[in-house]
Parts: structure tokens; C-alpha cells; sequence
């Protein structure tokens, strides 16, 4: 349980950023989901299970406190967590967040999330397919795989410091 303690303030910052910066950084009505890769990056340490556990417990925190859609948040980022659980490495936790591995975790995980995610957030709304598909679905996720390189460099960094 003391072991998890070290993200609760990393996830208090996110939060922050989450509903205070990111709003700025829309592009065409589409924002990154920095406390999704909080959820990924938190999988790909410790573990499919410890993963989903986050997922739902950031999921609801998130939607508590910036989310308008209770229990959305929890449900998607608890299905982000199990999905990137399947890429834990463990003997080598920090090996998937230093290399390419990491992005294509990202794609995927961040897809099924924003499937998820925009599949029932926009139902109803005078929206095209095309634009769920691309605009959200597809555009969300590789915004969000862009903002993900801040925390790929930070580990890749790491790993050059422990392999020397």
C-alpha cells in the first residue's frame, strides 16, 4: 500500500493540469488525456491488475473532480488499464516505457479507451460517424500519444542512467 503512495501526488498534479491547462491545448474541439497515460504509464510498472485497479480509481477521482459524465471516466480508464496490463514486462518494468513498445501500448490502450470513451459520450448528438471516428476517436488518441513523449523521454532517460 506505501508503494503506491508515490503516485498520489503525481496524480494530484495531473489532475490539476488536466482541468486547468489542457483545456488550452484543444485543437479542434480535441484534448489529450494526460491522466491516461498516468493510467498506462502506472500498467506498465506494476502490473495488469494494480493497473485496473488505478484505471478505475483515477477514472472516478478524474470524473468527481473535472469529469461532467459520473462513472464514464472509471469505466474507460479502468478498460485502458486491463488493455495496457497485456504489455507488462515483468522482469523488465521500465523496459516498455523506454522504447517504441510504449507508443504502440499507448495506440492501442488509447483507442479502446476513446471507443469507449466517445462511443458513449456522444451518443445522441448530432454528430457524424466519420467525425467520432477521426476527429475524436482516432485524433484523441494520437494527440494524446504526442503528449506521451514527455514521460517517454523521462523513463528513457532512466534506463540509460540503470544500464550504466
Amino acid at each position: 500500500m506505501i508503494k503506491y503512495a508515490r503516485y498520489v501526488p503525481v496524480l494530484i498534479v495531473l489532475l490539476v493540469i488536466q482541468a486547468t491547462l489542457i483545456p488550452f491545448m484543444s485543437l479542434v474541439g480535441v484534448t489529450p488525456d494526460v491522466l491516461l497515460i498516468f493510467v498506462i504509464v502506472i500498467t506498465l510498472r506494476e502490473g495488469q491488475i494494480t493497473g485496473t485497479i488505478a484505471g478505475f480509481i483515477i477514472g472516478l477521482v478524474s470524473d468527481i473532480v473535472v469529469g461532467d459524465f459520473l462513472g464514464l471516466g472509471a469505466l474507460t480508464k479502468t478498460i485502458a488499464g486491463f488493455t495496457a496490463g497485456y504489455f507488462y514486462n515483468e522482469p523488465n518494468p521500465l523496459q516498455p516505457l523506454s522504447t517504441y513498445m510504449f507508443f504502440i501500448v499507448m495506440a492501442i490502450a488509447g483507442f479502446v479507451h476513446n471507443i469507449v470513451h466517445y462511443g458513449f459520450l456522444l451518443q445522441g448528438l448530432p454528430v457524424s460517424v466519420f467525425e467520432i471516428i477521426f476527429k475524436f476517436m482516432i485524433g484523441a488518441t494520437v494527440y494524446t500519444i504526442f503528449v506521451s513523449l514527455v514521460p517517454y523521454f523521462y523513463f528513457n532517460s532512466r534506463s540509460k542512467i540503470t544500464r550504466q
